[in-house]
Parts: C-alpha cells; structure tokens; sequence
C-alpha cells in the first residue's frame, strides 16, 4: 500500500484504538445515572411513607393508651354499688374495642418493620430507632391493659366467692329452720304477727284516746252540774223573796184598801 492510498476506502481493515473500546458510552453512563437517580427517589418515598407510617402508630397508640384508661376507671367501679349488668356489658365493648386497636397497632408495627428492609442504612438505622421507641410505648400501655384484665377477674373472683359464702349462710339457715317452704311460711308468719301487733297498738292507742275524751267530758258535766247546783240556791232564794214580795203586795193592798173605806167615811161625816 502506498502513501497515497492511506486514509483511502478499501485501503484495507481499520483497527479501533485500544483507549476507544475501554471508554463507557454514553448509554451506560445515562442508565448508571437514571439507576442512582431511581434509586434515591425510592429512598426518599420510602423515607415518607415509613414517617407516615409511623406518625399513624404514634397516634393509635395515643387512642389505645385513652382506651385503657376508660378501661382502668370502668375497673376501678367493679365490686362496688356501681356495679352491675350495664357496667359489665360496657366493660366487655371497652375490652374489644381496646383489642381491635391493639391488633392494629401491631399489623402497622409489622409493616413498618418490613419496609425497613428497602431503606438505606442511614434510614433504615433511623427508623429503627423510632420503631424501638413506639414498640416499647406499645409494650408498656399493653402491659397496663393485661393488668387491668388480671385486676377484674381477681375482683370478679372475689365478689363470686363472697356471693357463694351468703348463699351458702341462706341456705344453712334455711336448713335450719326446716326447708325453704317452713322457711317462708315462718317469715309471713312474723310479718303477719308483727302486722297485727302494729294494728292492737293502733287500735289501743285509739282507746286511750276515746277514754281521755270522755273523761274531759265527765269532768264538764261535773262542772256543770257544780254550777247548776249553786245557781239552784240562788234560785230557789230569789223565788222565795218573790213569794214574800207577793204576800207584802197583797198586804200592802189590803191596807189601801182599809184607808180608802176609812177615808170615805171620814168625808161622809164631815159633810
């Protein structure tokens, strides 16, 4: 080949330099590029949705922490004269709901857990702190909670066991006393004596009234008759001055009439 026919086509093959082959093309680099550029952007959702996520915990946790406080009151009214089916049946809802958030709060715990798994380790490291301290808030309210389940079935053991001592002490008295049916018949018995002892009291109570009222009366009839007595005399005074009025009267008449005869004679004469 000759110097002119250098650089010709068909001259013969062309070799690539060595440094071209081991140059990246510019495909390579852009795909590297766009894979870390992807892969950060994962980072970074993955970094949100683990806050999110986390924020959700921490605010089941705050329900599930005043649920078991409503709890902790409603337990505080067992064995007491509060206590009854209405407390009981809102203490079994409290219970359930109080299960339903904690099974939640520990599927969200799980998921958490999981998605740390697709994190960097800066990341990952950070939200595993997170997810330590919301697992030992967790732990420590769900502690409270099985408590308060052991304090009510201690208190509801206790009340059990003192309702069977009076039931027992009933029917040993019961027993005592000859059977249930003697029983009742002696208890209407006293009741019916007790009836009747009230209504002779009553009724003696009455008489004593009724006595006291006709002595007050007897004593006004003595008074009376007292008063009458004593006006007799003066009565019988006064008619007996009345009947000497009269005979004076009739004297008195008998000398008017003497002085007038005498005194028409005493005029005939003087004529």
């Amino acid at each position: 080949m000759s110097f002119q026919d250098v650089g010709k086509p068909g001259s013969g093959p062309r070799r690539k330099p060595k440094h071209v082959a081991q140059l990246p093309t510019i495909r390579d680099s852009v795909g590297r590029d766009f894979s870390h550029f992807q892969q950060e952007a994962n980072n970074g959702n993955n970094v949100q949705n683990s806050a999110a996520g986390y924020s959700q915990v921490s605010d089941g946790i705050l329900q599930y922490q005043r649920n078991v406080g409503l709890l902790e009151r409603m337990t505080r009214k067992i064995g007491t004269r509060e206590d009854g089916a209405v407390l009981e049946t809102q203490y079994k809802l409290q219970v359930d709901v109080v299960n339903q958030l904690g099974q939640r709060i520990e599927q969200q715990l799980q998921a958490q857990e999981s998605a740390m798994s697709t994190m960097s380790r800066t990341e990952a490291s950070r939200s595993r702190a997170t997810h330590v301290k919301l697992t030992r808030d967790f732990r420590r309210v769900e502690a409270t909670f099985k408590n308060l389940q052991l304090e009510v079935r201690r208190k509801k053991a206790v009340a059990d066991a003192a309702r069977r001592e009076r039931e027992e002490e009933e029917r040993g008295r019961m027993e005592e006393m000859g059977g249930s049916g003697q029983a009742r018949r002696m208890q209407m018995q006293i009741e019916e004596d007790r009836l009747n002892e009230q209504i002779m009291r009553e009724r003696e109570q009455e008489i004593r009234n009724i006595n006291q009222g006709m002595h007050q009366v007897n004593e006004i009839y003595k008074d009376l008759a007292h008063i009458v007595g004593e006006q007799q005399e003066q009565i019988d005074q006064i008619e007996t001055q009345m009947d000497d009025a009269n005979v004076n009267a009739e004297k008195g008449l008998e000398h008017i009439e003497k002085a007038n005869v005498k005194a028409d004679q005493n005029n005939c004469i003087i004529s």
